[in-house]
Parts: C-alpha cells; structure tokens; sequence
C-alpha cells in the first residue's frame, strides 16, 4: 500500500513539474505594450515565441489585414515576399511567404495553411501552419519544413484588442539556432509595432466583412 501511494505521489509530481516546465516562458522584451516571451521546448533548438499586446482598432481592421497576404512584407519582419496562392473559403487560405537570411546563408521561405474561426464572443483563433507539398522547392532557398503560429485575438471593446501570438518553427539547415535564439525576440517585437500601426492605415481602416462581428 505504501508502495503505491509512493508512485501516486512521484506521478504527480512529475506531472506539476512538467506542466510548470512547459509554461516557463522568459520575458525577453516589453515596450510600447507588446511583450515577446520565449521558451525552450523538447525537440526543437530554436526558442518557441509568445507575443502579447493590446492595439486600438476593431477585430475587422486586423483581420483584413492578415487576408490581405499579398501585403504582408510590409510589416512582417524580414520577409521579402508574399504572395496569395488559394481559397479555400473566406477565412481559409494558402499563401507563400520568403525570409530574408543574415549573409551568408540562404533565405528560407514556406506555404502556409492560415484558417480563422470566430466563435459566439467575438473571439477569433488562427492556425497558421506550413505545408510541405503545395509546391515545388525553389533553387538557392531553403523551405521550412516546420512552423506552427497561433493567434487569440480578443476584443475588448469596440476600440480595442487584445492579442495572444504563438510560434514555433524550425528554419531548417544553416543558420546557427544559438544565433538565433540570442536575438529571436527582435523580429517578432518589430512585426507587432508594424502592425499596430498597419491596422489603422485606410485600406483596413474601416474594414468590414459579412463574416467577422465587431
């Protein structure tokens, strides 16, 4: 009997310790309301990112920015093109994407499967997720074979949201994950800033579509 309370007792303790483990996020930067957070993660040398921040604007204003793919290298940090490739319906698309590398490795680039879904509070999630087969590799880029982002995207009122951003991915080949991992919070505290101010220029403005409640 002894023995088996022993075992309850290391199980759950093993079980806090995990859970705890998987939720120690570092704060690597906080200014102009965004927080980037990172963590380290079994299986993957670079650093899963959290980005948390509150924006003025309505939950359609951001949206319409992030459908608008084509758009994206305007505020995505480091990316050199972005492209629409299909619908499948208004909030499930493809598109491909480039990333410029430091000298002297090789830009990467992916397709990724973005989905959005509102649920009865106004809430908005996003999977955006990379796929492998959509279309050929290109010569002299390296494609990520593994990225995973998510998005809870909260409105607080009709002037303001909340915003919780996580990625993990894995650039592939090259470029040195410590290298990474030493200034990994910069791209995604620059992208945030971007579009903070993205959101409120007039083409997403005033922004409205038949599926998406403000």
């Amino acid at each position: 009997m002894k023995c088996c309370s022993l075992i309850l007792v290391s199980v759950c303790l093993f079980l806090q310790f995990s859970a705890k483990s998987q939720e120690d996020w570092s704060l690597k930067k906080d200014k102009n309301s965004i927080k980037v957070f990172t963590r380290k993660t079994k299986n993957f040398k670079v650093d899963e990112i959290k980005v948390e921040c509150e924006f003025e604007g309505r939950v359609s204003q951001l949206v319409a920015v992030l459908l608008d793919v084509n758009k994206h290298y305007e505020w995505v940090y480091k990316t050199t093109k972005s492209q629409f490739l299909k619908k499948i319906t208004d909030t499930d698309i493809f598109f491909y994407t480039e990333i410029q590398a430091p000298w002297p490795f090789e830009n990467r680039d992916l397709i990724v499967h973005m989905k959005m879904l509102q649920n009865s509070n106004k809430i908005i999630t996003i999977e955006a997720n990379n796929v492998n087969d959509f279309m050929p590799d290109k010569k002299h880029i390296v494609r990520v074979r593994y990225s995973r982002a998510n998005w809870i995207i909260t409105p607080l009122n009709n002037k303001k949201l909340k915003i919780e951003y996580r990625v993990q991915i894995d650039p592939g080949d090259g470029v040195p994950a410590w290298i990474l991992n030493l200034f990994i919070a910069n791209g995604p505290y620059d992208t945030f800033l971007k579009l903070k101010e993205q959101i409120q220029r007039p083409p997403y403005l005033n922004a409205k579509f038949s599926f998406i409640a403000d």
